[in-house]
């Protein structure tokens, strides 16, 4: 199993679906597969029940993940290798892919299309700010990769035959 983790807004649900699709793995996307058990966005849930609570699903749809097919590439939330001891839990499943963007490229994307709970009604000076939080926090956690791809000045393309290169199907 592979494993995309990094901030919010770096892509990694994007170049996941394109990686699996490039190596014929199957893709699996954490938020989007709670989003749907729990008939609710990710913002709905944060805003209706708390982060507290959120954490809680995501760590359980996490430990289901071990019933999954090895050949499959899991895009996680940002926060989810930083909470309820998740982190432990990837690195025994399998190979974990930083995907690490400036703080300047994530905070345009997040002010372009935000719908993140984190992020709601922020300037893009506020998103930047939070941004820089947030890396400080989560900084530790991803720096346990087994790999971290430097996002900066490349396309989607060239990120995902840096990936590649380090799988090999089983």
């Amino acid at each position: 199993m592979v494993f995309l983790i990094g901030m919010p807004a770096c892509g990694k649900s994007r170049i996941g679906r394109n990686l699996a699709k490039k190596i014929s793995f199957s893709f699996y996307d954490l938020d989007k597969q709670i989003s749907n058990a729990q008939q609710k966005s990710i913002t709905q849930i944060f805003l209706e029940k708390g982060e507290e609570h959120f954490r809680k699903i995501e760590t359980e749809h996490l430990l289901g993940l071990s019933k999954k097919n090895n050949n499959t590439i899991v895009s996680l939330g940002g926060g989810t290798p930083c909470f309820n001891n998740n982190m432990q839990q990837i690195q025994s499943l399998g190979t974990l892919f930083y995907l690490n963007t400036p703080v300047e490229i994530l905070a345009e994307r997040i002010k372009k299309n935000n719908k993140r709970p984190l992020f709601l009604d922020l300037s893009l000076d506020e998103v930047r700010h939070a941004l820089l939080d947030l890396i400080q926090k989560r900084e530790p956690f991803y720096s346990q990769a087994h790999y971290t791809i430097n996002t900066e000045k490349k396309s989607d393309a060239i990120i995902i035959e840096e990936i590649a290169a380090y799988i090999s199907p089983r």
